[in-house]
């Protein structure tokens, strides 16, 4: 198929019909967002959802998404930024937004807004790769700012893309206040010991096919992951969703139960 047929039938054929699909999936009751509320029939796959997945990773036991319940039709949030906003919820820490200097890797759009009307004593939104003018271009591994800067960091679903992950933790550490707190949500296997890594995997292809994106470094082992933070010197605070949310039914709502909160504080 050429260029110019592709476009035809995207435009004449594949459109319409998502445009279809997308006005009878939001006159449905069966599944519902926690953000913004709305009723719909289902949330959007993960590229095609846990059928999509290679075997390889399926058998990994990977821990830090659901691919079958992934965006809402309305808010477009992701299954993750719907977590945390449950998290937050229950442990009330958006109390603590309003008096806080907070730093946000790659902030999601509803968490920023939501963090924006707390009004921060100050709100730095951070992205290595971004066109947004109001998002700092921030290496997480060679952070500017000073030590003991920040109250909070967020940093959900980032270390993975990160080679020297370790660097990251270090600098969080660093330019946290003492007893601060960070959100540092990745995905790791309950199956590995070790982090999965290697330098032979090298292009777009094989990181998809062994880590799971296109932009993904690394498969975080969970005692390894945890380890880390450990030994920056963080005190991890692993919020189990199943003590924490065992009411929310999140099939309807559209979360990971077994993605638990990974909330670290730095020692006064």
């Amino acid at each position: 198929m050429n260029k110019f047929i592709k476009k035809l039938y995207r435009f004449f054929l594949k459109k319409p019909i998502e445009k279809i699909e997308l006005r009878f999936n939001k006159m449905g009751k069966k599944r519902a967002c926690y953000i913004c509320n709305n009723r719909f029939h289902h949330f959007s796959k993960w590229r095609g959802g846990t059928r999509a997945v290679p075997l390889w990773l399926r058998k990994l036991e990977i821990i830090g998404g659901d691919f079958d319940n992934f965006g809402c039709p309305f808010c477009n949030s992701t299954d993750r930024e719907r977590h945390l906003f449950m998290f937050f919820d229950k442990l009330n820490l958006w109390s603590k937004m309003g008096q806080s200097e907070i730093l946000h890797f790659a902030p999601e759009t509803n968490l920023r807004k939501k963090i924006e009307q707390y009004r921060p004593f100050s709100y730095v939104k951070a992205d290595l790769y971004s066109n947004d003018l109001d998002i700092q271009k921030i290496d997480a591994t060679a952070i500017s700012f000073k030590e003991a800067s920040f109250d909070i960091v967020i940093c959900n679903h980032v270390l993975e893309h990160i080679p020297n992950y370790k660097n990251a933790l270090i600098e969080f550490f660093r330019i946290l206040k003492p007893g601060g707190l960070a959100i540092l949500q990745t995905p790791y296997s309950k199956l590995l010991i070790n982090n999965f890594e290697d330098g032979g995997i090298n292009s777009n292809e094989l990181r998809l096919i062994f880590h799971g994106q296109e932009d993904h470094v690394r498969v975080f082992g969970e005692s390894t992951f945890f380890k880390s933070l450990k030994d920056v010197g963080f005190i991890v605070n692993r919020i189990k969703h199943s003590e924490f949310l065992n009411e929310i039914d999140s099939r309807y709502f559209g979360v990971s139960e077994d993605e638990d909160l990974i909330q670290v504080i730095k020692p006064q």
